[in-house]
């Protein structure tokens, strides 16, 4: 009789707790492995533990997880801070309050030939033997071809004209292939896709972008979770329990690099041990300790990214650390 009572106690606490918590909608691009935070937080039950439910929606591109964030359909994004900038450039606004990566979330990769003998070329060296690349792009005019375009302007190039981008999407195998069917010279992918082309032998890294070899990509706010302000003004309670959850995953990803690759190979249970211990090291190199963002790295964001749009852009309206745990 004691332990139908233990039991029944134990099953109305967990009735309660589930009844009492508040449900939370986040929309991630892809399903990149940049996102661990996410996956550890719901592997581990950290949004439960901070009284949430989380729905989360998976969306492949950067357009319509933003439009799920202007739109209000989801509480939180996980966007790129470019995304922040644009649309403040064109007098709409959300707002980055937690960074959950301060580099960009991809390398450049180069074929054989391309890397050969690049061992000891400066960056600008580099960058001006991509002259009469093909180079593989997840989409038109996203972060990463953003980033090529940037560093072909400073050294002379054009983007397009002396260099050819060539949109494969977001999924891994795309980029192992246009290697294999000599369809392109480089890639800047998403991580694992670049582990990927690496191990099946067909690339190299050419420019360690997420190492901080480029000095102007080096400490940025770069991938964020965002709200809308109308999210911000209304569940203020909401974010600092997201912020909180996505805290505690990332400080395990970041402090024991042992769990935080068996909690990632979990998450992609077809890929190789070898291949999740290779993008776990590649990765955690952007994860931020802490999710805090400044004035400075904001300046350098703007600076590289240069948003069109006819409004001008408020950096302190961009980002907020005030959700962030004291």
């Amino acid at each position: 009789m004691k332990l139908l009572k233990v039991a029944a106690l134990a099953a109305f606490t967990v009735m309660s707790a589930t009844a009492s918590a508040e449900t939370v909608k986040i929309t991630n691009i892809g399903h990149g492995y940049f996102s661990g935070p996410l996956y550890v937080a719901k592997q581990l039950k950290l949004f439960e533990k901070h009284g949430l439910t989380p729905e989360i929606s998976i969306v492949q591109g950067g357009a319509l997880a933003l439009q799920s964030v202007l739109t209000k359909q989801a509480d939180v994004g996980i966007l790129s801070y470019e995304h922040v900038l644009t649309v403040a450039g064109q007098g709409k606004r959300i707002v980055s309050f937690f960074n959950v990566a301060n580099r960009p979330v991809n390398n450049v990769i180069g074929d054989d030939e391309l890397v050969k003998g690049s061992e000891k070329m400066s960056v600008e060296e580099k960058v001006k033997r991509l002259k009469g690349a093909r180079v593989a792009l997840p989409s038109a005019n996203g972060s990463g071809e953003k980033m090529l375009r940037t560093l072909a302007k400073k050294y002379g190039l054009s983007l397009p004209g002396d260099i050819s981008s060539v949109y494969v999407g977001a999924e891994a195998g795309a980029y192992v292939a246009a290697f294999e069917k000599g369809l392109v010279d480089a890639a800047l992918p998403f991580e694992p896709a670049g582990v990927l082309v690496q191990q099946a032998g067909k690339g190299k890294i050419y420019l360690n972008v997420m190492n901080g070899e480029i000095p102007e990509f080096r400490d940025l706010i770069f991938m964020t979770l965002a709200a809308h302000p109308d999210i911000i003004k209304e569940k203020p309670d909401l974010l600092r329990k997201v912020a909180a959850a996505f805290l505690e995953a990332q400080q395990i990803l970041k402090k024991d690099p042992k769990r935080g690759k068996e909690l990632m190979a979990k998450e992609y249970p077809n890929m190789k041990p070898e291949t999740n211990d290779q993008a776990y090291d590649t990765v955690s190199q952007i994860w931020t300790m802490d999710g805090r963002m400044t004035e400075d790295q904001a300046k350098a964001t703007l600076h590289y990214l240069q948003p069109k749009g006819g409004e001008s852009i408020v950096l302190k309206d961009t980002f907020t650390n005030d959700f962030l745990p004291k």
